[in-house]
């Protein structure tokens, strides 16, 4: 819903409260819609009436998805110049029928563990560029053909903003991507376009399914007890998305459980 006048207050009776969640009509591009938390983002958006744009560097999952969902795709490396003109073509193609891209959902990620002492500057640069780098591209190329009035949104981590010993380079690369956020929404505020971003914690991936005692373990310390649904994050992503979260910009959305809100002095593990 556009506002005809910011600094008037718009009665009740005036908005169309059935419409606030919806996408219906609206384009946007998921980066990193192959599979995980991006098939879960591409999915929610189409459910919600969005035209989607599928793209991730694997063909053959993103061709699949993009058929079923009667979208778009392209396949291409978005952590690279060259990757990232294939997109941006692409996504201009797209929506010059339309009229401009509503907004674009950043999912590309990946984690690298080992201990710091064996992390390698190699795999330093590597954590940095695959989970960075595409977020600068985007804002840098693809944030332009937003429209006045749209929303971006990247998924970051919970570990962007709490330490770890298992994986040195995920959790800095994760910091800088919320910052990179709200410098974004700087860049664009003045269009009315929002940046923000989600944080999930851990959430039931294929490989901790498959071992129902370490679920049980790592789904103890959220306060809700188990641990979350990829399709719980991309929900909120839409959220975020939508007119709903019209007042929302350089925010980073915890989607945790509740995990880092317990208690850190391990007081709570004692007999009193």
């Amino acid at each position: 819903m556009q506002l005809s006048d910011p600094n008037r207050a718009v009665a009740a009776s005036q908005v169309d409260h059935g419409a606030l969640f919806s996408l219906q009509g609206e384009h946007h591009v998921v980066l990193g819609a192959g599979a995980g938390v991006g098939e879960h983002v591409a999915r929610t958006l189409s459910g919600l009436g969005a035209e989607v744009l599928c793209v991730d560097i694997t063909e053959g999952p993103v061709v699949e998805l993009a058929e079923e969902l009667h979208g778009a795709y392209v396949v291409a490396d978005a952590t690279t110049e060259v990757g990232f003109d294939r997109i941006v073509d692409r996504a201009g193609e797209w929506t010059a029928p339309a009229g401009g891209l509503d907004g674009y959902v950043d999912v590309i990620g990946q984690m690298q563990r080992k201990p710091l002492p064996e992390f390698t500057l190699a795999e330093w640069e590597r954590d940095f560029r695959v989970n960075l780098t595409h977020a600068f591209l985007a804002g840098q190329r693809l944030a332009p053909l937003v429209r006045d009035g749209g929303s971006i949104v990247h998924v970051s981590s919970v570990m962007g903003s709490h330490s770890g010993r298992t994986a040195p380079g995920y959790g800095p690369a994760k910091a800088a991507l919320q910052i990179w956020v709200k410098q974004l929404a700087a860049e664009y505020g003045h269009r009315g376009i929002r940046v923000n971003a989600v944080a999930p914690g851990l959430f039931l991936s294929p490989r901790v399914s498959q071992s129902p005692d370490l679920a049980t373990q790592l789904g103890a310390r959220p306060m809700l007890g188990r641990l979350g649904q990829p399709y719980e994050v991309a929900a909120v992503v839409a959220f975020l998305l939508s007119t709903a979260a019209g007042y929302i910009t350089g925010a980073t959305i915890p989607v945790e459980g509740g995990a880092t809100s317990v208690d850190s002095t391990g007081l709570d593990d004692l007999a009193t």
